[in-house]
């Protein structure tokens, strides 16, 4: 199943409430999934990635271009400079990450990238 724009956002508001300790993990995929219809699966991965940004750290799933580009808007708008900093880290380390996959690279995801740090 394609990760929707709507689904993302709804997912997006879940994943917030997971960050700031109002749900748990598990909470936060079943909220997701009966929120928007996202599989549970997809509904975890959301919640890492957006952890990932906020922190910086690498993450290993991939979702669509549109997905992370709407995380990355919204962490900017929501959190603040340092806080999408740390998001364009993180994907910048999923980027190289997936590269040493052999599975080709994610040329799309590192143009948003380029295009956002030029925002900072």
């Amino acid at each position: 199943m394609k990760i929707t724009i709507q689904m993302s956002k709804g997912a997006y508001e879940v994943a917030k409430k997971v960050y700031s300790g109002q749900l748990s993990r598990s909470e936060g995929k079943v909220e997701i999934n009966k929120a928007t219809g996202m599989n549970e699966g997809s509904a975890q991965a959301f919640i890492t990635i957006f952890l990932a940004m906020m922190n910086g750290e690498e993450y290993k799933r991939a979702f669509n271009n549109d997905a992370n580009k709407f995380l990355l808007e919204s962490i900017r708008k929501d959190y603040g400079e340092k806080s999408f900093q740390n998001a364009l880290n993180a994907v910048q380390k999923h980027i190289e990450y997936y590269s040493t996959l052999e599975r080709g690279n994610l040329a799309g995801l590192q143009t948003i990238v380029n295009q956002m740090r030029q925002l900072l």
